[in-house]
């Protein structure tokens, strides 16, 4: 009887092997076609130009197109949930906002993800800097004189960030609580967005990502502070908000995932194309064009910042829970 079985489970044990095998050639080989690459806010604003820059340069690393879809919503979470839906082969990669950390505890009843379990974090690869800006003909020359103006008119100041709950967002909403003073946000679905909607006075300030550069420079805007620990190069005439004295610093690394259970001679091959992609030279032209900081971790260092992240970003929406409400 027991040969009866023996037949059987001979060929059971070849199939597993040609599987095996037939899985290990097809990571040897990767990529043997396009990738895509999502990014999780609309079209023009800061991480739509950097993707697509590091697109240009992974396309060149891989051999390979690199395919950019642009999938806003839901603080990035509406990214996630189309890459997390994708076959964990490399070839559906996004870029992970702050926003994914945090979604969990804003979503009623939960996100229909696992932010540690069902992303592979890849790489980390730059760090924003989010700047407060008005229109250059605004009454207001610095932060202090715009709190000034918002104590006095409580809820009557409004400002336009790149969506709910980002960390643009909630930039606003801890200067808010230091300062004691209450603004209105109004959100958008990109910096994009929100910053043509402060040239065309629809908002009175902007809390937004490096993209408001161009505009500081052609003197349209004027940026009024700085959101980070140190002044970033490109603002270096402009003071932080923790110089100030409000003492309020928000950092935002930007990174890039894949589904949950990339094998990892993948995970490999893909840390190592962007480590390389991070030192071409248009890339980086591109990112100092915007004002970025480009800032590579490695797969090892990015995953452990991401489970830290999701700790600590429970923590910042506890914490401000009456405030971000409004």
């Amino acid at each position: 009887m027991l040969r009866s079985f023996i037949g059987p489970l001979r060929g059971l044990l070849a199939a597993a092997g040609l599987l095996t095998a037939l899985g290990a050639q097809a990571q040897a080989a990767y990529p043997n076609r396009p990738v895509t690459l999502i990014v999780p806010f609309g079209a023009g604003g800061t991480t739509d130009q950097l993707a697509r820059g590091l697109g240009d340069a992974l396309s060149r690393q891989l051999g390979q197109t690199i395919v950019v879809e642009n999938k806003p919503g839901a603080n990035g979470t509406m990214g996630v949930m189309q890459m997390r839906r994708a076959e964990p082969d490399g070839y559906t990669l996004s870029i992970i906002p702050m926003g994914v950390f945090r979604q969990p505890y804003l979503q009623p009843g939960g996100v229909a993800y696992d932010p540690i379990k069902d992303v592979t974090y890849v790489s980390q690869i730059a760090e924003y800097a989010y700047a407060l800006a008005v229109r250059a003909d605004s009454k207001w020359q610095n932060i202090d004189d715009l709190l000034a103006d918002a104590r006095r008119r409580p809820s009557a100041i409004n400002y336009g960030s790149s969506g709910l709950f980002t960390s643009n967002h909630l930039a606003v909403v801890e200067l808010e609580r230091a300062a004691n003073v209450d603004m209105t946000h109004v959100p958008f679905k990109g910096d994009a967005e929100a910053l043509s909607a402060l040239l065309g006075g629809h908002v009175d300030m902007v809390s937004s990502t490096n993209t408001v550069l161009p505009f500081m420079k052609s003197g349209q805007m004027r940026v009024l502070a700085t959101v980070g620990a140190e002044r970033p190069a490109d603002f270096a005439d402009v003071p932080t908000l923790k110089e100030a004295g409000h003492g309020v610093v928000m950092a935002s690394p930007i990174g890039v995932g894949a589904p949950g259970g990339l094998p990892a001679p993948i995970v490999a091959k893909l840390d190592q194309a962007i480590a390389n992609a991070l030192r071409d030279p248009a890339f980086q032209e591109i990112a100092a064009r915007m004002g970025l900081t480009l800032a590579y971790a490695d797969h090892n260092a990015y995953t452990a910042f991401a489970h830290n992240a999701v700790a600590s970003e429970k923590t910042i929406i506890e914490r401000l829970s009456a405030e971000i409400s409004k």
